[in-house]
């Protein structure tokens, strides 16, 4: 792997593509790799449990999870993903995420991120 690949880590600038399905290998809940965006580790309350999840990983790197709907608030906490529009007869949801880029977020991005995550308080924001 190549060395000069960054590694996920504080308040770098993550872009990933999420794909759900309702199998490990059944990606039938999206049409196409939905792309992600966020500052790492901006969170007023820490790191997400999906942050944790990307912790020290490189770009190219990805994970699969098995989350159970009325998880997934808890798991990605003050994120904002993108909608999965997951219809309301499925209870779980396998979902792969790549690593696609890993930067240097500019300073004022870092500012927005926070002033966000400290606005959503307790992931009050209902995603």
């Amino acid at each position: 792997m190549n060395a000069s690949l960054q590694v996920v880590g504080p308040l770098k600038k993550i872009r990933l593509l999420l794909e759900a399905g309702t199998g490990p290998d059944k990606m039938d809940l999206t049409f196409e790799p939905i792309p992600f965006e966020f500052i790492f580790g901006a969170g007023s309350q820490g790191l997400s449990p999906f942050e944790f999840q990307l912790a020290d990983k490189k770009e190219g790197n990805g994970l699969s999870m098995h989350i159970r709907v009325e998880e997934l608030s808890d798991l990605f906490e003050h994120l904002l993903i993108p909608s999965l529009a997951i219809p309301e007869s499925v209870s779980a949801i396998y979902l792969n995420v790549k690593i696609v880029k890993v930067s240097e977020a500019d300073p004022k991005e870092v500012i927005k991120a926070m002033a966000e995550a400290a606005g959503c308080q307790d992931h009050c924001c209902g995603h």
